[in-house]
């Protein structure tokens, strides 16, 4: 049973797209170590060697060769030392995080554990142990009297290690200034964007349908069924296109990536023009389903992180981190207004329609950026204004197709806001930047409406005019 399970694992890495297989690597602890602990396995065969086989220990002049016994000593003392000082900055480390991330995200831990920095410090920690319990072990006092290449390393690795506690702490203290964190969040969510919208999917997309060659497809309609129950974490576009161009098909997704489905769901709609029998496990195949959500395609996952960061400081009555994940926020979404096309087919190459996608606008991705933040700070109007003002901003680098939905969503942000204003100051700052969001989507005459309405219903705007 053991042996099914090892070959049935091993099948599944095999089957991985690169993505996916970079993703896992990058986001388990152990793939880093096991390379540094593979390393100092060579330094100890190397070392031992130079000590046995050519007795450099013996060859040195006498300053330079350390006996058996100083030599024990020093890799006995510094096994411990090492094993000591990996165990209390992981420890103190953790503890630390495990606060922070229960104060802002939970999946903040899951970052920083992946970064390659973290990995890499562990994985010195860790070969800077194997090196010195395995010299202690293979130390032989009837092969060699006296030794170099052991203590000189052992020593040599114990100053690295030491170097390496110091660049450690200094690491997880930038890492968790909220605006580093927010930032490596952004930067997260910006390639999936990229690797995702623009670099995969774009090139099939088309924006008008009318140049598809031949109609959709109105014959039978046939449906495949997941065979498990989890989020769908891939999909693989690219192949899906092709493999339907071969069997001359139409598929039409049921659910997208993110999405929970159960066991027996339809997952995808196909039709066919001949009798032609149709794989279904191979586009099975296309589908990565797990029960955990994952960011190697999911954008909305990815901007959720930032999403909760800015909440928890709401309910901390931290404004101030709660307005830098906003801005990090819009950041992404005007990335994703200016590099997506927003289609929901996919074509081949000769122009015929292949796949259809769930429909997402920029409202959907706009929605899940501020809408729950908008929610939760429905009584908060500095975090409003902060809102309207990164909507304003966004403004001026979106594509000029998404200004009415930027627009809507500003003006839905600023309703209700009028009876929670304290100062006449609030009041300027909120239309201030109401005003500005006008300006940059062409919405003027708009602005210059929802304030007659606001005066009609007997609220005191004081308004900023757009200028």
């Amino acid at each position: 049973m053991g042996k099914i399970n090892s070959f049935d694992k091993i099948k599944k890495f095999r089957t991985m797209s690169n993505r996916e297989l970079s993703h896992i690597i990058q986001s388990n602890l152990w793939y880093t170590p096991v390379i540094y602990v593979f390393i100092s396995f060579l330094l100890v065969g190397a070392a031992l060697t130079a000590d046995y086989q050519y007795e450099l220990g013996k060859n040195m002049i006498t300053i330079y060769a350390v006996d058996y016994s100083l030599t024990q000593a020093i890799v006995g003392t510094l096994t411990a030392a090492t094993l000591t000082l990996t165990t209390f900055t992981f420890n103190l480390v953790l503890v630390v995080f495990t606060t922070f991330s229960g104060q802002f995200s939970p999946r903040m831990l899951k970052n920083f554990i992946a970064s390659k920095a973290t990995q890499r410090v562990l994985g010195i920690f860790t070969a800077s142990f194997f090196y010195m319990l395995l010299c202690y072990l293979f130390l032989n006092k009837d092969l060699a009297q006296y030794y170099f290449a052991v203590p000189v390393l052992a020593t040599i690795i114990a100053a690295l290690s030491i170097g390496t506690f110091v660049f450690f702490i200094h690491h997880a203290v930038n890492w968790l200034q909220v605006n580093q964190m927010t930032y490596d969040m952004k930067k997260e969510a910006l390639s999936i964007v990229k690797s995702t919208l623009e670099d995969e999917m774009d090139p099939y997309k088309v924006k008008d349908i009318s140049t598809i060659k031949g109609p959709i497809s109105e014959s039978k309609e046939f449906t495949i069924t997941a065979r498990k129950s989890g989020y769908i974490q891939l999909v693989d576009y690219i192949t899906m296109v092709n493999e339907a161009q071969k069997d001359g098909i139409v598929i039409r997704l049921e659910y997208t990536i993110g999405s929970y489905v159960f066991e027996s769901t339809p997952i995808l709609s196909y039709w066919k023009k001949n009798a032609k029998e149709i794989d279904e496990l191979k586009y099975l195949s296309l589908f990565s389903i797990k029960r955990r959500q994952s960011e190697v395609q999911d954008i909305e996952f990815s901007i959720n992180k930032l999403v909760e960061v800015a909440i928890r400081s709401i309910g901390n009555y931290d404004p101030k981190t709660a307005t830098n994940a906003i801005y990090q926020i819009g950041e992404v979404l005007a990335s994703i207004s200016r590099k997506s096309n927003f289609s929901n087919y996919l074509i081949d190459e000769n122009n015929n329609l292949r796949v259809i996608l769930q429909e997402r606008d920029f409202n959907h991705y706009l929605y899940h950026g501020f809408g729950y933040i908008r929610h939760y700070a429905k009584e908060n109007v500095i975090v409003a204004t902060e809102i309207l003002k990164v909507l304003a901003l966004m403004a001026k680098s979106l594509n000029p197709r998404d200004y009415k939905a930027i627009w809507e969503f500003g003006v839905f942000t600023a309703s209700g806001f009028e009876n929670l204003f304290l100062f006449k100051l609030d009041h300027q700052q909120f239309h201030h930047a109401l005003s500005n969001l006008a300006v940059s989507t062409k919405h003027e005459k708009e602005y210059e409406e929802f304030l007659k309405q606001r005066k009609k219903i007997g609220l005191n705007t004081n308004s900023t005019k757009p200028e």
